[in-house]
């Protein structure tokens, strides 16, 4: 799905496993996003969420926006099927950077 504001950009939804805390409350913390090729990534700290559309096909998912890495990423789930996404940017005109 095209991204007005950046006019040649796309977006592509990414399924990614994720380790996360419950807590008492029902609040879900993401730990740590762990990558189809093995990777573990840490969450360095989650900055807000809430309620808030993607880029890509989706229906409102919750967004949690966090510091990864030393980086502001944004990390959605999908309580329908209960999984979770990242929106990965490519430029439209570069088919390499797809991964379908």
């Amino acid at each position: 799905m095209k991204n007005p504001q950046a006019k040649g950009m796309g977006y592509e939804k990414r399924y990614v496993g994720m380790n996360v805390r419950f807590e008492e409350s029902g609040k879900m913390t993401p730990l740590t996003v762990l990558w189809e090729d093995g990777r573990e990534i840490p969450v360095d700290r989650v900055l807000s969420f809430g309620r808030a559309p993607s880029h890509v096909g989706s229906v409102m998912p919750v967004r949690y926006v966090c510091m990864i890495g030393g980086r502001e990423r944004e990390l959605y789930f999908e309580s329908v099927c209960r999984r979770w996404f990242v929106e990965i940017k490519y430029h439209e005109d570069d088919p390499a950077q797809r991964s379908e």
